[in-house]
C-alpha cells in the first residue's frame, strides 16, 4: 500500500491530520488546474479551496480505483467548469498568470512575448468547447496521461486523444488566424 492510500485511510477514519497532508501535497496542482481553467487567482483560490472542502466531504465515497490525485482533479475541473459557466463575461484578464506561473523576473520584452502569446492562446482556448479545453490544459499542463485524463473528464482513452487532438488544430487554427 502506498503513502496515499494510507492517509487517506487514516483520513476516512477521521484524521483530519491525514487530510490535511493531502491538502499540502496536492494544494499547488490542484490550484494552478484551476488557475489554468479560468485564468483568474482569485478564482482559482476559491475553487481549489472548495474542492478541498468538497473532498474532505466526499472522502467516504471514495474508493480508490482511480488515483487519489485524479479523483481531486475531476472535482476541480467540476467547479472550475461550474465558475466559468456563471460567469457573466468571457476570460480574457490574462493579468495574473504570467506572474503566478514565472517563479523569476524575466527580461521586459521577454514578458512582453510571453504576456501576448498566453493571452492569445488563453484565448483561443477559452473558445474551444469544454472538453477539448479540459483535455487540453490537463496534456499540457499539467502533463497528465490519457488514461487519467479521461477519468477526469469522464471519457474513454481514446475519446481524450480526439479530443486533445481536435483541441491542439482547433488551438493553433485560432492563433494563427489571430495574428493575421
Amino acid at each position: 500500500m502506498d503513502e496515499d492510500a494510507r492517509t487517506i485511510q487514516r483520513a476516512q477514519a477521521g484524521d483530519a491530520g491525514a487530510f490535511d497532508f493531502l491538502v499540502r501535497k496536492y494544494q499547488r496542482q490542484v490550484y494552478f488546474l484551476a488557475l489554468k481553467m479560468l485564468n483568474n487567482a482569485e478564482d482559482a483560490e476559491e475553487v481549489a479551496q472548495q474542492a478541498f472542502v468538497n473532498a474532505w466531504n466526499s472522502l467516504d465515497t471514495f474508493r480508490g480505483t482511480a488515483a487519489f490525485g485524479t479523483w481531486l482533479y475531476r472535482i476541480t475541473m467540476n467547479l472550475a467548469a461550474t465558475r466559468l459557466r456563471s460567469r457573466a463575461r468571457p476570460v480574457n484578464d490574462t493579468a495574473d498568470l504570467p506572474e503566478a506561473l514565472a517563479g523569476k523576473t524575466p527580461a521586459p520584452l521577454d514578458t512582453l512575448i510571453r504576456d501576448e502569446t498566453a493571452r492569445a492562446a488563453l484565448n483561443a482556448c477559452n473558445e474551444l468547447g469544454d472538453k477539448q479545453r479540459q483535455v487540453v490544459l490537463l496534456r499540457i499542463v499539467h502533463e497528465l496521461p490519457y488514461s487519467e485524463i479521461a477519468e477526469i473528464v469522464g471519457c474513454s482513452e481514446q475519446t481524450a486523444k480526439v479530443h486533445f487532438h481536435y483541441g491542439v488544430e482547433n488551438l493553433r487554427k485560432r492563433m494563427m488566424d489571430n495574428e493575421q
